[in-house]
């Protein structure tokens, strides 16, 4: 994974700042087939800061099972501002590919706390689930599918009990739910880690209640909760004091 970094940043002219694994892989339930999907902020050399026309902003590169998306630093910071989720994300990833400033990211993520807007996150991740339960509420489920809705909406209701950003790491959300609810997510993990992405699994009606049962709860609570408070001034010194170390 470093040498793909390594080239990207020769091939882009770019310094990549941070890189971690996002998807399936971070979240803890990645099937045999799951992408590598790597997503890195970057920085440009000081002269990209100072032209008129904005500059390109972000990289994609397709190649097979690796999918990466980079973001410069300023759109970065930009997202943040506006409480986006992947970008929350992704600073708080159980998987680090590369971390070359260390204090500097340990400040993004203090940054990105700040920003964390629990009322905007909420409607997000109730937004998500709403896609998702649609999608699985049949005879026979794509198991994907299946945990995209629960990871959405535990990720919601996490929000609402704790006002906080919730764990990437999808288990350590379990703690919202029963016991024998907990212990048949458990067993579907167990399965996905062995099926392909394309595998259907039988509609499992615990677990479709649960997920009804969340989408009441997180629409009557969303509208209840704080919003962030992003400090632009430090947002702007933590961009100058990045570019110009």
């Amino acid at each position: 994974m470093k040498a793909k970094l390594k080239h990207i940043e020769k091939e882009r002219n770019v310094k990549i700042l941070y890189a971690c694994e996002s998807g399936s892989r971070a979240w803890g339930f990645a099937s045999p087939d799951s992408d590598y999907d790597v997503r890195f902020i970057y920085s440009k050399p000081i002269e990209w800061y100072l032209k008129v026309s904005e500059g390109k902003d972000a990289i994609h590169i397709l190649e097979g099972a690796f999918d990466a998306v980079g973001w410069e630093l300023k759109k970065q910071l930009q997202l943040l501002k506006k409480s986006n989720v992947p970008t929350l994300e992704h600073l708080f990833s159980p998987i680090v590919y590369l971390e070359k400033e260390t204090e500097m990211i340990r400040d993004l993520r203090d940054i990105a706390s700040d920003c964390f807007s629990s009322v905007a996150s909420a409607y997000h991740y109730l937004s998500m689930s709403k896609k998702y339960i649609e999608k699985v509420d049949e005879d026979m489920v794509k198991l994907k599918s299946l945990f995209y809705a629960l990871r959405t909406s535990l990720a919601a209701r996490w929000i609402v009990e704790h006002k906080t950003m919730p764990p990437v790491l999808f288990a350590k959300m379990l703690s919202l739910v029963a016991d024998n609810e907990r212990d048949e997510i458990l067993e579907l993990i167990a399965i996905k880690s062995i099926e392909n992405e394309s595998y259907f699994y039988p509609k499992n009606e615990l677990i479709s209640n649960l997920l009804k049962r969340l989408l009441v709860e997180n629409e009557s609570y969303a509208k209840t909760l704080p919003a962030g408070n992003p400090d632009r001034d430090r947002i702007d010194r933590f961009l100058y004091e990045s570019l110009t170390v």
